[in-house]
């Protein structure tokens, strides 16, 4: 019980008991015991009237009702029957209190008309007592109305705490898992060039020195442009506010991609770039993701598919950009069944991105990966238009349309602007050097 209900009904009880003592009537008798029993029984009322609005307020009308039906001198039943209205209404029962209020002061009313008294003075006091009752009504309505709101603020409070605290686990795993494939776009591509022409040097070693040195050197190479991509991408998940700035700029992107197939045919393979449409230059983002699924395309041909060959190419559009990887492997484990979490980053970089990808064998043999990724914004985050750009090809330079000059490189073909010109071996050795114990999936 509140200590505030206790002293409201204190009070209450010593106000009631000293009006009614006060109160004198000719034809009266000394109502002493009587004022102070009901300014006791209306006291302790009080004290129950948060738990049972209603049933105080009746008791209490019943109470000082009773009291002026005897001899005693009589009271105003609206005063002492404020805080029982007040309360009704707080909780939430205002017409109750209004029909219980009005109902009482027609009864005191009339009363008062039938002791003779002047209509003047009859009227001044009913006004009075309905200003009363008005405004225990009013304070318990307006009480309640800022209790609904204190409360629906407080629960809305709760719900974004929440909400924030989903978002923020959201953007952890999201977080995590960019890490993750990040990471494992880097460190797989870089394993599996590198045990390939580990392997090969190995098998070469002693019948061609020269070419084992040199792919021993490549192996080196490729060892050191991982580990400055990886502390590029660490320090850019670091500091998450460099990612517009140099060091997303400075990560792989589309323009890296005849690079990436050097590497592939020093592993080994046929490699093939052909180039589609008006190239346009795309976001970092964009450019990142194309190498990245590219990277992990060529890694699994290299790893899994027991291919021979692999043709990459980038399909410029006016609203975006369309990748596809095609090898003509046949080895069990090139599908995704294979149990790889390759594909799934793939599809995660895409699709986080609005883009779609799509990969599964082909009819005639072979896999095919197909990326296609939405272009809104250029290099530097602004909105381009399609029209306005100048067209420019994987170095920097610009094209004259649809057709790129491709020229051989050691079994294969890249356009003519990226050619690696460094050693590279017979790709009938690729399918036995990619052979490992208990490879995963793509």
């Amino acid at each position: 019980m509140r200590r505030l209900d206790v002293l409201l009904a204190l009070v209450s009880a010593v106000a009631i008991t000293v009006a009614t003592e006060v109160a004198g009537e000719p034809s009266s008798r000394d109502s002493t015991v009587a004022a102070a029993a009901l300014g006791v029984v209306t006291g302790t009322l009080l004290l129950f009237r948060r738990r049972h609005p209603v049933l105080v307020l009746v008791l209490s009308l019943v109470a000082i009702m009773g009291y002026n039906l005897t001899d005693f001198p009589s009271v105003s039943p609206i005063w002492p029957l404020l805080v029982p209205l007040y309360t009704v209404a707080r909780a939430g029962q205002p017409l109750i209190a209004a029909a219980v209020g009005a109902s009482t002061l027609l009864v005191s009313t009339g009363w008062v008309r039938n002791a003779g008294v002047e209509p003047l003075r009859m009227l001044d006091g009913a006004l009075r007592e309905a200003a009363m009752l008005a405004l225990a009504l009013v304070a318990g309505t307006a009480f309640r109305t800022a209790e609904l709101y204190a409360r629906e603020a407080e629960a809305r409070f709760a719900a974004e705490q929440a909400e924030q605290a989903r978002e923020s686990a959201r953007l952890v795993l999201a977080e995590r898992i960019r890490i993750a494939r990040e990471l494992h776009d880097v460190t797989a591509h870089t394993v599996a060039v590198v045990g390939i022409q580990l392997n090969l040097a190995r098998e070469l070693v002693g019948r061609d020195p020269d070419a084992a040195r040199e792919l021993l050197d490549g192996a080196r190479q490729v060892n050191v442009d991982a580990i400055d991509e990886l502390s590029r991408a660490v320090r850019l998940l670091r500091e998450p506010g460099a990612a517009t700035g140099p060091e997303l700029c400075s990560l792989p992107d589309e323009t890296h991609l005849g690079t990436l197939l050097d590497r592939a045919a020093e592993a080994g393979l046929r490699t093939r770039f052909d180039l589609e449409g008006e190239p346009r230059p795309l976001p970092p983002t964009v450019g990142l993701t194309l190498y990245r699924i590219a990277q992990e395309s060529v890694t699994n041909v290299l790893r899994h598919a027991h291919a021979r060959s692999i043709t990459l190419t980038l399909r410029y559009a006016p609203d975006g950009v369309g990748l596809d990887v095609r090898d003509d492997g046949t080895g069990g484990g090139s599908g995704p069944a294979a149990g790889g979490h390759g594909l799934t980053g793939m599809r995660e970089r895409a699709t986080g991105l609005g883009g779609t990808l799509h990969a599964g064998p082909l009819s005639g043999g072979g896999y095919a990966v197909g990326a296609w990724l939405p272009r809104t914004v250029d290099g530097a985050g602004r909105p381009v238009s399609g029209d306005a750009v100048e067209t420019v090809d994987g170095a920097g330079g610009p094209v004259s349309g649809d057709a790129v000059e491709t020229v051989d490189v050691a079994g294969g073909t890249v356009p003519a602007d990226g050619i690696d010109r460094r050693r590279t071996v017979d790709g009938d050795r690729v399918a036995e050097a990619s052979t490992e114990p208990g490879g995963g999936g793509r």
